[in-house]
């Protein structure tokens, strides 16, 4: 959280000393693929139990819609290489996502509680991988996460970028097992995504109508952190606990993502 507070300072900074330019207003559309790598903390308060467990998030796909502003010259409108040209945008965010056990890791794959994939562990992303998570109180082999919530981002720069985004709202987890079929484990919490990216802008010029303009960004996410927290129920045949146990996720987030501005004068 303070590299993003860090960039955000120096960004307006930076762009008061720079060249002015039209400042320009619009909605603006993203499309994102990304995965985190994740470590999983399952609690039961009542009997103390801990367990941790590695996983992997595979969001297909992100999807981002909200209000932007472009100014200081981001555009190249009057200085194509104009070094701090700024677009904030602030809107709605939605993803669906698979979360894939990854019970092949061990200690021989581990560094600092930072995963290192074994060669053993191969799946399609997008596609449950069937192994079951966790080896005590076990929710399931199949897992869907859908969050929606509300998306920040702030990117400087003009053919070449770096961008800080910011996403939080409410996130469903369901699991399910194929062995178990009348058991289900699922929770309305939170999600939190913090993290920084680079890529290129093109903005595209129409001589239709010199007040409105597209801009086109490809980017991809290198560094950032994600967090989830869910009070479970667990629902079988026979019972239903309510809030019987707790989940917490950390992680880092890794992909490629689309943009795509509408913007008027």
């Amino acid at each position: 959280m303070r590299i993003i507070l860090t960039l955000f300072f120096l960004i307006f900074f930076f762009s008061a000393f720079s060249q002015d330019g039209a400042v320009y207003k619009g909605i603006y559309m993203i499309y994102e693929n990304v995965s985190h790598d994740t470590k999983l903390n399952h609690k039961i308060s009542t009997t103390g139990f801990n367990e941790i467990f590695y996983s992997e998030i595979n969001t297909y796909p992100n999807i981002k819609l909200g209000y932007t502003v472009t100014a200081f010259g981001n555009l190249g409108l009057l200085d194509p290489w104009a070094v701090w040209g700024v677009d904030f945008g602030f809107g709605l965010n939605y993803g669906k996502s698979v979360m894939n056990a990854l019970s092949d890791v061990n200690n021989n794959y581990l560094n600092n509680d930072n995963i290192i994939y074994s060669p053993e562990i191969n799946f399609e992303s997008v596609q449950p991988n069937n192994k079951t998570f966790f080896n005590s109180y076990q929710p399931g082999n199949q897992c869907t996460i859908n969050d929606f919530g509300i998306n920040l981002h702030l990117d400087a720069g003009t053919l070449f970028y770096i961008g800080a985004e910011f996403d939080a709202g409410i996130s469903h987890i369901s699991f399910k097992d194929s062995k178990i079929q009348e058991q289900t484990v699922n929770s309305t919490g939170w999600y939190a995504n913090a993290r920084l990216q680079y890529g290129i802008s093109i903005p595209l010029r129409f001589n239709i109508n010199d007040d409105f303009k597209i801009n086109f960004k490809m980017y991809g996410v290198f560094l950032g952190w994600s967090a989830r927290t869910y009070d479970l129920d667990w629902v079988s045949s026979d019972k239903t606990l309510n809030d019987f146990s707790r989940l917490q996720t950390n992680g880092s987030p890794i992909g490629l993502g689309y943009s795509l501005s509408l913007l008027f004068d």
